[in-house]
């Protein structure tokens, strides 16, 4: 994967991230629900924690493909 596409998925992710995740719990904060909050909070981690591992996924895949292409 080249800089730019790598560049293109991060900023479309984190986008999406935001709309949808960001957005609900920025919502059950302003309703002072707490419990949603918490639930919202995890969900978020969760999210992120598995755009940062697709992201490490694809970093060693393009290495790989990188290397064969120099053998």
């Amino acid at each position: 994967m080249i800089s730019l596409d790598i560049e293109s998925w991060a900023l479309t992710r984190a986008h999406h991230i935001v709309l949808n995740e960001g957005l609900n719990l920025a919502k059950a904060a302003q309703d002072l629900d707490r419990k949603r909050s918490r639930t919202l909070v995890y969900e978020l981690q969760k999210v992120i924690a598995a755009a940062i591992l697709e992201a490490h996924a694809a970093s060693l895949n393009s290495d790989r493909q990188l290397a064969a292409q120099e053998s």
